[in-house]
């Protein structure tokens, strides 16, 4: 399903179309283009803190095809969070903007006054957003940082849709299921992949409920020495938490342990004991941790029975048993969620950088467009390969396996995406400089602010040439500019680490170059 790839009219956007640059070399940085963006450039990059970095950059105008600025455009470098405008992507290309995810509940059996003498089924359909990201108003809930990177719950319900679904079995009569309650996760394999550098996994799966992760906020106790004060949600008996963090005194906060999960097993019903350890500071701030859980059908399950308890219907079965063989019947529905359309769903892995849905997407597409539930991952990445060599790109590029890339193929990505019908949805679900997401908070008074929607990266590694420790930063994306023209730009910056604070200093940076960027070709 790869026939969504109309183009865009490049007139459109007028203002460039016969722009031509000034090019030039600068010696010893490998720069050429425009020497009024070359020189705000090289105040940036030449600053104290940056001192042995090394930078890489392409500016492309999207209507008359040319080179703004380049530097080093064919070297590899690091792209961290940026390269998930390739599976974002992939998605639109394949599935389709508006596409929409279905959740269903069906029931095994028939129902006699009130009781329903079989199980309900719920069957994952690949939804993202089951939880309380959608809020009231149809719109998302995108902290950042998001709640999947031990920061706060998010505000809504998290088995807001859930109950959603327990409502509508209600309504359809049902007070009793002399059965129980079980998930069809059959839409692809499950599989388990790694998320953060510091070996977290995250099991992917076609059931999500807010996003597989048990928030666990953690306060200090009422004086030093007494256990924190532990609170989970959602509480639905998924996870057992034995707490074992410590209170101590605030002249003991540079020693603190930080809190950690573990000694994690599964019981015999599939749910969860794990410890919880680690000190909080007398009298200080309340800290999340999250809890990715292991089995997400089982943590659905006791999600959705839940959420039936709540809505006045009582499961008399346990849990976690085979599902029967046969139960979708169209006269067996009783429920159905449908979800947001993929260019809504898409905006938790690109606004907020969610590395839990990243990893899903290349399952999502083997399975639906691709239709291989077996080998969902595979199919996903062979179709990520296929829209690479649309856009004239190589399908597998060296230095993808551990994600680096040259300016050059990101420049070519972008300028292909911009060709294609769904390109302004693409375009708005990525971060937006001093306004949401990753971007909120890089240059929100400057003039650029509100028309760079850009993707952002970041990462601590080690260098693939010598083993010594680099840190990583990107943005790559759109600059709008005043005229109604557009620019595809992509830079990137490693750099041996020399500060705590290096990587923030590197994201302004990058913020200041996209700034630079708009006001030069604004005045050309």
């Amino acid at each position: 399903m790869l026939g969504m790839l109309g183009a865009l009219p490049l007139g459109s956007m007028g203002g460039l179309s016969g722009f031509r640059v000034n090019q030039f070399k600068v010696p010893g940085h490998g720069g050429t283009g425009s020497p009024a963006i070359d020189a705000r450039i090289q105040e940036i990059i030449r600053r104290p803190e940056f001192q042995g970095s090394r930078w890489g950059m392409k500016v492309s105008s999207l209507n008359s095809g040319e080179d703004l600025y380049s530097m080093n455009t064919d070297q590899l470098f690091i792209a961290g969070s940026s390269f998930k405008i390739f599976p974002a992507g992939t998605a639109f290309s394949t599935l389709g903007g508006g596409y929409r995810f279905r959740t269903r509940v069906y029931r095994t059996g028939p129902v006699a006054r009130g009781v329903l003498k079989g199980d309900l089924v719920l069957v994952a359909g690949g939804d993202l957003l089951l939880g309380g990201r959608v809020q009231r108003d149809g719109t998302l809930s995108l902290p950042d940082p998001d709640h999947t990177y031990n920061a706060k719950p998010l505000a809504g319900d998290p088995l807001g849709t859930i109950r959603g679904l327990a409502r509508q079995v209600r309504a359809r009569g049902i007070r009793r299921v002399e059965g129980g309650v079980l998930v069809d996760a059959s839409l692809f394999r499950e599989g388990l992949e790694d998320i953060f550098s510091d070996g977290i996994k995250a099991a992917v799966s076609p059931m999500m409920v807010n996003d597989n992760v048990v928030d666990v906020s953690v306060r200090p106790g009422a004086r030093v020495g007494a256990p924190g004060l532990v609170r989970l949600s959602p509480d639905t008996g998924y996870v057992q938490i034995a707490n074992e963090v410590t209170t101590i005194a605030a002249d003991r906060a540079a020693d603190a342990r930080r809190l950690t999960f573990t000694g994690d097993v599964a019981s015999s019903a599939g749910t969860r004991q794990v410890r919880l350890v680690g000190d909080v500071v007398l009298g200080g701030e309340e800290q999340f941790i999250a809890y990715h859980v292991p089995g997400p059908t089982r943590f659905a399950e006791t999600a959705f029975t839940t959420a039936l308890g709540d809505a006045g219907i009582g499961v008399d079965a346990a849990a976690g048993r085979d599902q029967p063989a046969a139960y979708d019947n169209p006269r067996n529905l009783l429920a159905e969620q449908v979800s947001l359309p993929l260019s809504e769903e898409v905006k938790v892995m690109l606004k907020v950088s969610s590395n839990v849905h990243t990893v899903h997407f290349p399952y999502l597409v083997g399975a639906i467009a691709g239709r291989d539930a077996r080998n969902a991952k595979q199919r996903g990445e062979e179709l990520q390969s296929r829209l690479f060599q649309q856009a004239g790109l190589d399908p597998n590029p060296p230095g993808a396996a551990d994600v680096r890339y040259t300016p050059d193929f990101f420049i070519g990505f972008l300028r292909h995406m911009a060709r294609q019908r769904y390109f302004r949805e693409f375009h708005q679900a990525l971060p937006i400089m001093g306004r949401d997401g990753t971007l909120a908070d890089v240059e929100e008074g400057s003039p650029a602010a509100g028309h760079v929607h850009a993707k952002t990266g970041t990462a601590g590694t080690t260098s693939p040439d010598t083993g010594e420790p680099l840190v990583a930063k990107a943005l790559a994306g759109y600059i709008d500019l005043p005229d109604g023209s557009r620019t595809a730009f992509a830079a990137f910056m490693e750099q041996h680490p020399t500060s705590a604070d290096l990587l923030d200093a590197a994201g302004q940076a990058l913020g200041e170059i996209a700034t630079a960027v708009y006001e030069e070709t604004s005045l050309s």
